[in-house]
């Protein structure tokens, strides 16, 4: 029992499959965490996503409202065409006096 508790460090030693596997283990946890720490650098001081997502809100905003406004005028221009066209005597009855609300 005793031997087999000195033979423990053996597997540890270099070149052994668990030396291999926890080193392993150990770099790559170093190297996500690095790379982890370098990418969230990079968003803090040099992302600049937020810029160009404000703009193309801006953008859309403005375009929007000048659609919208052109909407605007476009139904008024219909409206005043029906106005044109408007002919209040054919609102009478036939033989009858006009009534006044049907005039402008």
């Amino acid at each position: 029992m005793m031997n087999r508790i000195k033979s423990i460090p053996n597997y540890f030693k270099p070149g052994t499959f668990l030396y291999s596997g926890l080193f392993g283990v150990a770099v790559g946890t170093g190297l996500a965490g690095t790379v982890y720490g370098l990418r969230a650098i990079r968003v803090l001081l040099f992302d600049e996503e937020h810029f160009r997502v404000q703009s193309r809100q801006r953008y859309l905003e403005k375009q929007y409202l000048f659609f919208k406004e052109l909407q605007e005028t476009q139904e008024a221009h219909a409206l005043a065409s029906l106005a044109q066209e408007y002919n209040p005597v054919d609102t009478r009855m036939p033989f009858q006096k006009m009534e006044d609300k049907y005039r402008f």
